[in-house]
């Protein structure tokens, strides 16, 4: 369990807070690029607390600007996206991308207080589809080398959602290895003991026969490197490899011939919501239609609030985002369906872990857990949170991974190993990323 304290320390991620300020020291991912239109509308998003506007100029530039004018305090949301800024519609005032006002047409012709005045403004850059934030003081430093950020477009898919519930809740159920041999187990799946069944599946018939993993966890560079061993045949153990990569980078290992891999990203929006962000990937090769549609799949088919073209139902932060399935309506779970088809009961794949992560609360008390061997590698990812938010706040150097950003260059593994082999060799190997041999050369 956790004091207090610590879970505070954790879960808090307004500016001041330990948290908060150790993620402001990082790129944090926040829009696709197709959800902006040059001169098109602007999108409210609120990242870490803050509350912000983002659009998209005439020369195709992206302004993240804080949400008040600076003036009255006029929403920007409402602002005109014209001629190469935001122009609020109270007083005309207009600013550029870098939060400078570039007109004051309420104020005497060639007034100079248009050049004292500034509004907040974050520095925008865009990879792979994706757009990044920096909040942080001083200069931005360079995006971070994560394997999937640097692909082309056709080898990348990127998914969001909104998760009503504390980051650090919804991101330690991607370091938990153990909850996928019930929460996601099928009835309707895997019943025979079938040794010569397709890789994949196998993967999955290893999780049902060994419901004990037994878990390893190392401190890293990036962050934790996370074992989680069970038996397979007599001589071979099934080993899935996940890193934790500071401050908010979850990658799990696939397993199979050459497949197609996977990364989260667990933005906080604030206290009580997560932006989760996923990726679909191959390294070497262009997605196949079968993987962007199993992957676009829902599961139960309830998908978003919104329609394909964003158009959501509210203009709040990420609301084109926000899943059907929910609390209210219990992830639509079913008593028939849990005892026939899924352990759970609920139908869509990624409810199944929401629906038991949002039931914790928004924030869940840490001083009233119990946790087990299991748990390993949450208490470890924990403990390097704080401790690297800790020597942050007494002075200490950049955090792991702002400046030295190759150290993103991972990637998961699942293997087959004899019982007697080095576990930490294997994953080291199998995680490895080396452009031109197993990963092909990234955009120019």
């Amino acid at each position: 369990m956790l004091s207090t304290t610590d879970n505070d320390a954790l879960t808090r991620v307004g500016r001041g807070t330990p948290m908060g300020e150790l993620m402001r020291q990082y790129w944090v991912p926040a829009i696709l690029s197709r959800e902006l239109v040059a001169d098109g509308d602007t999108l409210r998003i609120r990242l870490l607390g803050e509350d912000l506007v983002a659009y998209r100029d005439t020369q195709g530039r992206v302004g993240v600007l804080g949400e008040h004018c600076p003036h009255r305090g006029a929403d920007l949301f409402l602002a005109r996206n014209e001629e190469g800024g935001l122009r609020c519609i109270y007083h005309g005032w207009k600013f550029d991308v870098t939060g400078a006002c570039v007109d004051m047409p309420n104020e005497p012709e060639g007034t100079v207080f248009q050049h004292k005045v500034r509004q907040t403004a974050y520095p925008a850059r865009e990879r792979a589809g994706l757009l990044w934030v920096f909040m942080g003081k001083g200069d931005a430093p360079e995006l971070p080398e994560l394997e999937w950020n640097m692909l082309p477009d056709d080898q990348i898919l990127l998914k969001k959602r909104v998760q009503s519930c504390n980051w650090l809740q919804a991101l330690e159920g991607d370091i938990d290895q153990s909850h996928n041999s019930f929460l996601h187990t099928r009835h309707d799946q895997l019943k025979p003991v079938d040794m010569n069944v397709p890789q994949r599946q196998g993967a999955q018939l290893w999780r049902r026969l060994d419901k004990r993993p037994r878990f390893h966890v190392e401190d890293t560079r990036y962050g934790v490197l996370i074992g989680a061993q069970r038996n397979a045949y007599d001589d071979l153990d099934y080993w899935r490899i996940t890193h934790f990569m500071l401050p908010f980078h979850t990658i799990v290992g696939v397993y199979g011939d050459n497949p197609s891999r996977s990364a989260r990203v667990w933005v906080p929006i604030d206290d009580y919501s997560t932006l989760v962000i996923g990726a679909l990937y191959h390294p070497t090769r262009a997605l196949s239609e079968d993987e962007v549609m199993m992957a676009r799949e829902t599961g139960g088919g309830a998908g978003f609030v919104a329609d394909v073209n964003f158009n959501a139902p509210t203009t709040e932060p990420f609301g084109a985002w926000i899943p059907k399935a929910s609390h209210e309506n219990d992830f639509f779970f079913d008593r028939a369906t849990q005892r026939t088809k899924y352990f759970s009961g609920i139908p869509e794949f990624w409810a199944q872990d929401g629906g038991v992560q949002i039931g914790m609360g928004p924030i869940y008390n840490r001083t009233l857990e119990h946790l087990g061997t299991t748990d390993r590698a949450i208490i470890r990812t924990r403990k390097r949170l704080l401790e690297t938010a800790r020597t942050l706040a007494d002075g200490g150097a950049a955090p792991p991974g702002v400046l030295d950003t190759e150290i993103y260059a991972l990637r998961g593994a699942a293997m087959l190993l004899r019982k007697d082999a080095d576990w930490l060799a294997a994953a080291e190997e199998f995680s490895e990323v080396i452009v031109g041999e197993n990963q092909g050369a990234p955009p120019r």
